[in-house]
């Protein structure tokens, strides 16, 4: 009995040495797995910082927004005085093309503005990876949106562009049809602004009109003659006059009402 309370003691010391051995090799392990990722991330951002693109990678969502991101980078950088824009621009449609990604697209493109990436690289991974000319453009009518969010664009981001494209082994007459759409746009979008500030214009001139007042008066102006023509057409004052003149009183009425809220609204 007391042999076999020694032995079982024995074994209870030989499992928790066995335990505690364990414990320190998965330790050990993963000390050194994380020592040589620690090690692999550094080495990775010295090449960025040295504007080196690792050709290496493999084709998965991440690097490819990683090329988005470089590429991204250089357009914002050649014209710098609309860069907060561009940037948000950059991030927000990152943010639709890549919804599952987990990088900092923020991070990564401040990173990128601050050591710029080689053009060439990230051209040569993407035309060893993507061997489709409609993925590439896609990049590139990306990067036009990008270069024209100011409604133009620069002769330096035209270059840069240009320089692109044949980089990419695109053609020129695609990427001209992609800036030919955005020019339409952006003259689509500058006519409709065009024309509604015309018809404010117009709107503005007929309710002062209806109010009997001028253009550059005062809104005080504007509502003493309001609260005159309200009493002089109030409808409960042509009561007795027939159902004809009642009517006529209330759209008379209501035409002064809209044209007093539409300045109310829009004049300054």
């Amino acid at each position: 009995m007391i042999l076999g309370f020694i032995l079982n003691l024995t074994q209870k010391d030989e499992s928790s040495d066995e335990g505690v051995l364990f414990v320190v090799v998965l330790f050990l392990v993963s000390f050194v797995f994380l020592t040589i990722f620690l090690v692999y991330q550094k080495f990775q951002i010295l090449k960025w910082q040295k504007g080196i693109f690792p050709i290496d990678l493999t084709l998965n969502s991440d690097n490819l927004l990683k090329a988005y991101i470089s590429l991204a980078g250089l357009v914002i950088r050649v014209n710098p005085e609309e860069s907060n824009p561009k940037f948000y621009y950059s991030v927000n449609y990152f943010s639709k093309k890549f919804p599952s990604s987990n990088l900092d697209f923020k991070y990564l493109l401040r990173f990128s503005l601050r050591y710029p990436i080689k053009s060439d690289l990230v051209c040569e991974w993407l035309n060893l990876n993507l061997k489709e000319d409609v993925h590439k453009l896609q990049i590139i009518y990306f990067l036009t949106g990008l270069a024209m969010i100011d409604s133009s664009i620069k002769v330096t981001e035209y270059k840069l562009l240009l320089n692109l494209i044949n980089k990419l082994s695109l053609k020129e007459s695609d990427f001209q049809s992609i800036l030919a759409m955005f020019l339409k746009d952006h003259q689509n979008e500058k006519e409709q602004q065009e024309t509604k500030s015309s018809t404010r214009n117009l709107e503005r001139k007929k309710s002062l009109k209806i109010l009997g007042v001028k253009e550059g008066v005062k809104f005080e102006e504007i509502k003493k003659s309001y609260r005159k023509l309200v009493q002089k057409y109030h409808p409960d004052k042509f009561e007795q006059l027939g159902e004809d003149q009642i009517e006529m009183a209330k759209n008379r009425f209501l035409t002064i009402q809209k044209a007093y809220e539409y300045l109310e609204l829009n004049y300054s």
